[in-house]
């Protein structure tokens, strides 16, 4: 017999939009950098289109059932409702609709496929930029029939009202853990040591050592406590939220930063570069041993072992009112997707140090370094990064994607 989650009882999982934190007023990246230098990791799309493809197949098909009896009634089509989840500034996502787009045209039996697309980032992040981007397509949009919105929230809470959606996807968004999970005015420094797992010697700072909770030299004490309760009360959460907003059948594909990835989890064994760079300007004694100490990056890389037991956890987690969606997801397939994370051909890894940058200079900002002291540790960084990667090849990495539905009743058990 299954036991029941409550969204209370599984940790502090707090609404957002009920939370003024660090996480919503502000971001963990460089968002203008981040923007230029995203296309480096783009390869996470192309790599799992014939999971979209396939999703659009399906999706095809239910609209071309629902449309022949609509056509028969006399009526205009529905017009179906497709959601982008943590849509940065707009740009890989534009060219991943367009191939959703054609894939869906090219099933649908009536030719014609009205769509409304939301776009959804966190707030912290530049609507402005996102709706430029979306301007730039007012001719693709028009010509294609698709409607369009924007709403700057976080994926961590609700979104839309519930069986509203035809399709979700999110793309390299879901390793950013729910930086409002924090005790009542504390902060996500509370995660370094997860409290009650802090050194029996107050004076024994080996356990705050680490930047990446999937880095090697992370306590793995540390390590199980965040997947137990953090990654995967979070993704099961986010799961739960979006379930009960997708329509029975519906499909969420989701494709996120994995493990193992060298960004974190370099070949030779040793220390991710961030921390590995960090300790030597510590050694040098030009950064203070307490800014690595605080620093902290906020996410975590999983596994497929990771999102099937997430799944399990999600059947069994209360959303209110006693509902259980997560009940409802099956997960059609999983895999994890090995990928180079690299620059152009001339400067692989300097495209991809700038990649990494952008990815976690502010988090680094957040442990309060001076700015001589943060100049420091991205110099270090780049020598590490030429140090330890194949100028030739870039970063080897891997993403997990999968594909969930929504089930018409939960499965029967026995």
């Amino acid at each position: 017999m299954r036991t029941a989650v409550s969204a209370d009882a599984a940790a502090p999982l707090k609404n957002r939009a009920a939370s003024a934190t660090s996480s919503s007023s502000s971001s963990t990246m460089e968002l203008d950098s981040y923007s230029l230098h995203s296309k480096n990791q783009y390869s996470a799309h192309l790599l799992t289109r014939d999971l979209l493809s396939s999703s659009m197949d399906r999706l095809a098909k239910r609209c071309n059932l629902e449309d022949t009896a609509t056509i028969s009634d006399g009526m205009p089509l529905r017009r179906r409702r497709m959601v982008d989840l943590g849509s940065a500034d707009g740009s890989s996502t534009m060219e991943t609709l367009k191939f959703a787009m054609h894939c869906l045209k090219s099933g649908s039996k009536y030719g014609g496929m009205p769509l409304h697309i939301t776009f959804e980032e966190h707030p912290a992040s530049s609507k402005h930029k996102l709706q430029t981007t979306m301007s730039i397509h007012d001719e693709w949009f028009t010509k294609n029939d698709v409607e369009r919105d924007i709403i700057m929230q976080s994926f961590y809470q609700p979104l839309f009202e519930p069986a509203t959606i035809d399709f979700m996807m999110s793309y390299i968004c879901l390793h950013w853990l729910d930086t409002t999970d924090v005790s009542e005015g504390g902060s996500i420094a509370e995660w370094k040591t997860m409290k009650r797992l802090s050194a029996t010697n107050e004076n024994d700072t080996t356990h705050l050592e680490w930047t990446h909770i999937n880095d090697a030299t992370t306590p793995k004490h540390i390590q199980e406590e965040w997947r137990e309760n953090l990654a995967h009360l979070h993704l099961a959460k986010f799961l739960s939220l979006r379930s009960k907003e997708l329509r029975p059948g519906a499909e969420l594909l989701l494709v996120m930063v994995g493990h193992p990835h060298e960004f974190v989890t370099p070949s030779d064994g040793g220390p991710g570069p961030l921390t590995r760079a960090m300790k030597r300007c510590i050694d040098r004694g030009e950064l203070r041993e307490d800014v690595l100490h605080r620093t902290i990056i906020p996410y975590f890389l999983r596994t497929v072992d990771d999102i099937e037991a997430t799944l399990k956890i999600a059947e069994t987690l209360e959303m209110g009112d006693n509902e259980k969606p997560g009940a409802l997801l099956e997960l059609v397939e999983c895999r994890s997707v090995p990928a180079i994370t690299k620059g152009d051909d001339d400067t692989k890894l300097g495209g991809a140090f700038e990649l990494f940058w952008s990815i976690h200079s502010h988090s680094i900002a957040n442990a309060n370094p001076t700015k001589n002291e943060l100049e420091c540790i991205k110099k270090e960084t780049r020598t590490v990064f030429d140090e330890i990667y194949d100028s030739d090849v870039g970063i080897p990495s891997s993403f997990v994607a999968c594909v969930l539905r929504r089930r018409t009743r939960e499965q029967w058990r026995s």
